[in-house]
């Protein structure tokens, strides 16, 4: 895209060279700064994005943004001559920007929200199954596919015949060795929870049927849907767990049951659960908290836990103690609440699920479809077969070469006026070889000859975006300035005065009157313990003698006789020096039970002020002589054109 963009570029620059004396006559462009123009509807896009409705109508405050806006593309004009657009930092930024902008134009977005809705009505139904499971791999032969389609089939058939329960088919055959022993038992499932062809087979069976073989990544599963019942939504609760090791005689298994049964008779009589489970649970990542769990909906916790949970009616209400794998649990409700409503926060949570989730799938195959509708895409099957020869036992040991395809140079595909040819496709295939047994040359063509036209098919519709979405290229043209103007102002202006040190002192130097201080008091406030100690302060000030001196008397005895802080104060800097703003020693003054003394040794008249003590301020009144310098030479390098008749559009009628 960077080169569409850099050709794009490079034709307004011959366009606006050729035409300049007839661009303002043009009703679409604005204006040109330099060579390059500036369209009505690029300015029109910003004056009504970034002014208020009432805003707009005002003459004034359009002359104002015309102003600001023609000084933006003066600096996006210098920045673009200084080429800060082909930096490595400048091409990241932009290539990360533009791909997460163009996510959501990489798939059908009705589709999307289809899958959106169809996983929340799905949410709203929990549904009990069992399975069984016959492994097959994502990459296995077709012989060997076959093969386990076929074995499930047949226990199915046995299942339907009734020549064996689902269970005990199960227990049999199933290779998903959690469920199997359980008789293929997995519990309730709702959406978003499992493979999408799983799923798909769960909420289409009827209850007490079992369905058609389905294929997941793991194999071919037969489903039967136990029960469906509405969600309940989620509970909140906290527990308290007595550990079950994983053997255990029968006499330690009664002790547990009565520990268990003595800590749920003192929830009954009145103590705080939360502090019976930081003393007795043994669930370490909640014991501490008080045995709070985190919210939990259906499928979440082992089946005695959940049903327990969500028998219970009333918030406070506590379980008698209940048994799971893992221990013993009393049970306290702390929350509940139903399924959440389809609004936009749920729209939102539900769809960052199911972009992550396989069934996303779906809404990109239906843009790749509409992308070959598009473009006219059309394919030569016989020229991909004829890769089926040169794909031999090296494309399985990652040593196949391009070269074994040398003599194939037919197109492949067609997108739009693109021609994909087999060179192409040998060069992708070189690049995603098979480490595995070898399976011929038909399998590995038929396998990666799908996932390349969907590759290049999304490629294409990626760098169709601008000119496919309008408001697509805008954002990004006004990202891509936004970042230009940030560079080239930082190089121009705020990081060349920081780094100026020279520049900056005699800029301070030519504008020293501008940074003054006022009238100041040489001043020294001694805070004193008594009368005393002020008197002897006052004593040494009026002879002369400087802090140091003065304090090394009076605090020779008690080291906390007295202190003294020293400044060149200004008005109404310090009310303690204001009220004796005259050279000299003054009168013990009280304060706060303490006498304090003021010594002041000289008042001086307004000065300008040290660089190191307005640095800040100096530098900023840099910038802003920099900004102006700057634009000045901008304005004279690139002289800016306005079509008054075409910015009148601009105003609403």
């Amino acid at each position: 895209m960077r080169k569409h963009l850099s050709v794009f570029y490079g034709t307004l620059i011959v366009l606006s060279a050729l035409c300049a004396n007839a661009q303002t006559s043009d009703p679409q462009i604005l204006m040109t700064v330099g060579n390059r123009p500036v369209s009505l509807q690029e300015f029109k896009a910003m004056y009504y994005k970034n002014l208020s409705k009432d805003s707009v109508k005002s003459k004034k405050a359009l002359d104002n943004y015309l102003t600001l806006f023609t000084e933006f593309r003066l600096k996006v004009n210098a920045a673009m001559d200084s080429r800060l657009d082909t930096t490595p930092s400048f091409r990241q930024e932009m290539n990360e920007y533009r791909q997460k902008l163009a996510d959501p134009y990489m798939r059908d977005q009705t589709v999307q929200d289809a899958l959106v809705k169809e996983a929340y009505t799905r949410m709203q139904t929990d549904v009990k199954v069992s399975h069984i499971l016959i492994k097959v791999g994502p990459d296995a032969a077709a012989a060997d596919t076959l093969t386990e389609y076929n074995k499930i089939m047949k226990i199915r058939d046995e299942i339907i015949k009734k020549q064996i329960s689902f269970d005990e088919a199960a227990k049999k055959y199933s290779m998903d060795d959690h469920s199997a022993p359980h008789g293929g038992d997995i519990g309730y499932i709702t959406a978003l929870e499992t493979y999408y062809p799983f799923e798909n087979a769960v909420y289409n069976t009827k209850v007490g049927t079992i369905s058609m073989p389905i294929r997941t990544q793991l194999g071919y599963h037969i489903i039967k849907v136990v029960e469906r019942k509405a969600d309940p939504g989620q509970v909140l609760v906290a527990h308290i767990m007595i550990r079950t090791p994983a053997k255990m005689q029968a006499a330690d298994s009664l002790k547990l049951i009565a520990h268990a049964d003595s800590i749920y008779a003192l929830v009954q009589q009145g103590q705080n659960f939360g502090d019976l489970a930081k003393k007795y649970s043994q669930d370490p990542s909640t014991g501490k908290h008080g045995g709070t769990l985190p919210w939990f909906g259906v499928g979440r916790m082992p089946a005695p836990f959940e049903q327990a949970s969500f028998a219970l009616k009333n918030v406070g209400d506590v379980s008698a103690p209940i048994r799971t794998a893992y221990g013993w649990h009393i049970i306290k409700l702390i929350g509940k609440k139903a399924p959440a409503a389809f609004n936009d926060s749920v729209k939102e949570s539900i769809g960052a699920k199911v972009l992550r989730d396989d069934r996303s799938d779906q809404s990109v195959l239906a843009l790749i479809k509409q992308i070959k509708q598009k473009y006219s895409f059309k394919e030569d099957l016989k020229a991909k077969e004829e890769f089926y020869k040169v794909i031999d036992e090296t494309f399985y040991t990652n040593k196949w070469t391009a070269d074994k395809a040398k003599g194939l140079t037919k197109p492949l595909f067609n997108l739009g006026n693109t021609t994909f040819t087999q060179q192409d496709f040998a060069q992708y295939l070189a690049h995603n070889q098979m480490n595995s047994e070898n399976k011929g040359g038909e399998f590995a063509v038929n396998k990666l000859y799908p996932k390349y036209v969907k590759e290049q098919c999304m490629k294409f519709k990626n760098e169709m975006l601008e000119k496919e979405y309008p408001a697509f290229a805008e954002m990004i043209a006004e990202y891509r300035d936004g970042i230009l103007l940030f560079d080239i102002t930082d190089k121009m202006v705020w990081t060349k005065a920081l780094k100026d040190t020279t520049g900056l002192k005699a800029f301070h130097e030519a504008h020293k009157n501008s940074y003054m201080y006022g009238e100041r008091a040489d001043a020294s406030i001694f805070t004193c313990n008594n009368d005393r100690t002020a008197n002897e302060v006052r004593r040494l000030a009026n002879e002369g003698k400087s802090d140091k001196e003065i304090l090394a008397v009076v605090n020779k005895e008690d080291a906390n006789a007295a202190s003294v802080q020293g400044n060149k104060y200004e008005k109404a800097e310090n009310a303690t020096v204001d009220a004796h703003w005259k050279k000299g020693v003054s009168d013990n003054i009280s304060s706060n039970g303490k006498v304090q003394v003021v010594y002041v040794r000289e008042i001086l008249a307004p000065s300008p002020k040290n660089i190191d003590d307005v640095r800040g301020m100096v530098t900023t009144d840099y910038q802003n002589y920099l900004m102006a310098q700057w634009l000045t030479e901008l304005r004279a390098k690139y002289p800016v054109t306005v079509n008054q008749q075409v910015l009148a559009q601009v105003m609403p009628q």
